[in-house]
């Protein structure tokens, strides 16, 4: 089988990586579109682990052999059906060992032309820190600065319609950059992942001129922006867009308004969970009552009322600090008409 880089593999068309980790590993971390094929699933894994600390490396390959000796007709075959699809196969597993040599060389036995990514998933990740920490962006970024319900992720979607280059940072991290960011988004993008995802963004529009982003803080979700992306976005250009609290309100509940509708009492949950995670701000701002009052009218199903408050008494405050920390902005924007606003700052841009 033969080895082949992270880096060589950038360079090949009609390629498919397999990772030959567990269900658990993949999960957690992968190389983006990458297919799970495991040759061990999760509880097969940690027996083989505890076998080779508690008893010996010998023991634990031997279990390996057991283990993976009936699944063999099964795994071939479904690695065999992508070499008819895909001109580049490349199995990895987690540092280049044993897992994915074994289920490649025995399909190899039957004619079949694999490749093994060298050093596995581990010097995938080492090769995407790398690329990030020396990271020199060239394009220029539009910063859209806005309180919460304006409308910046549907507006930045609007710029993509007319050409503008953007980046979806919290659809990157899966999660809506505030308290109640992951409400009905299922699990946030981990660190590893989206570093990964950044960088393939980042790759796609290399040479653009300009790019649009939503303005964030450092963290959005479980992830943090690097450095190198944090200073591009101080140094861009930033524009402000500003809405009715009306409209604002009516489309953060359209955005829930879904998972609500689809099980209101888990829905109901997470929202509770959200609103005890700013409890003492809330607290710290309006008192104990109007906490327990938020409360209430959640439980009631009242969350228009719920989010109009903690607009004007919570998030509202947090972003005009934000806000005030760029002196001017290069554009100033009010309107609930995404496309009006769209108009407006392509004209701008020129």
């Amino acid at each position: 089988m033969e080895l082949i880089t992270y880096q060589e593999t950038l360079a090949k068309d009609s390629l498919v990586y397999v990772d030959v980790r567990s269900p658990k590993e993949f999960a957690e971390s992968t190389i983006p579109e990458a297919v799970n094929i495991p040759v061990f699933n999760n509880e097969e894994r940690d027996e083989i682990g505890t076998t080779y600390v508690q008893e010996s490396p010998m023991k634990a390959r031997m279990l390996g052999i057991d283990l993976l000796s009936p699944k063999l007709p099964r795994l071939v075959k479904e690695i065999k059906a992508l070499t008819d699809e895909y001109s580049y196969v490349v199995l990895f597993c987690a540092r280049g060992g044993l897992r994915s040599e074994s289920i490649g060389v025995i399909t190899e036995l039957i004619g079949v032309k694999l490749y093994k990514l060298e050093g596995g998933y581990k010097s995938y990740r080492h090769f995407i820190l790398d690329q990030l920490e020396d990271y020199e962006l060239e394009s220029d970024l539009l910063v859209i600065h806005g309180n919460t319900g304006v409308g910046k992720t549907e507006l930045l979607y609007s710029l993509q319609e007319k050409e503008v280059p953007i980046i979806d940072l919290e659809g990157l991290a899966n999660h809506r950059g505030s308290a109640f960011g992951g409400i009905g988004l299922g699990k946030p993008t981990n660190q590893k992942h989206f570093d990964s995802l950044l960088w393939e963004r980042l790759e796609e529009l290399n040479g653009a001129e300009l790019i649009a982003v939503e303005a964030e803080s450092k963290r959005i979700g479980m992830s943090v922006l690097p450095e190198f992306f944090l200073q591009a976005m101080e140094e861009g250009i930033h524009i402000l867009i500003e809405s009715t609290l009306e409209a604002r309100v009516n489309r953060i509940y359209k955005e829930y308004a879904v998972s609500y509708e689809e099980d209101p009492d888990a829905f109901i949950d997470r929202w509770l969970e959200s609103l005890t995670a700013i409890k003492k701000h809330i607290i710290k701002k309006a008192g104990k009552d109007e906490y327990k009052r938020l409360v209430k009218l959640s439980k009631a199903g009242e969350l228009k009322k719920v989010i109009r408050t903690l607009l004007t008494e919570y998030y509202d405050p947090l972003y005009e600090y934000s806000q005030r920390q760029h002196d001017s902005f290069a554009l100033r924007t009010e309107s609930d008409d995404i496309p009006e606003i769209t108009e407006e700052i392509i004209d701008f841009l020129g």
